[in-house]
């Protein structure tokens, strides 16, 4: 399981690189539920380095939905 977070950034990566063709097919509320709850178990205090790398990872994907998705994202 070493390599597992490796393996999840590589997957976001190219979630973000295809996502104008997904958005219209992604349940919104469940993708932000998921982020948030990803947020949340991370002990902000002791971050590691695949934390920092997570964290830059979901505001390079909320930066992109919210490019495609423009005030409809509210």
């Amino acid at each position: 399981m070493p390599k597992m977070h490796g393996l999840i950034i590589k997957c976001l990566l190219k979630l973000n690189k295809i996502m104008h063709r997904l958005i219209e097919k992604l349940d919104m509320q469940k993708f932000l539920i998921s982020i948030h709850e990803y947020l949340v178990i991370i002990d902000h205090n002791n971050r590691t380095q695949n934390d920092d790398l997570g964290i830059r990872i979901v505001k390079t994907l909320i930066n992109e939905i919210v490019k495609l998705k423009g005030e409809s994202i509210w």
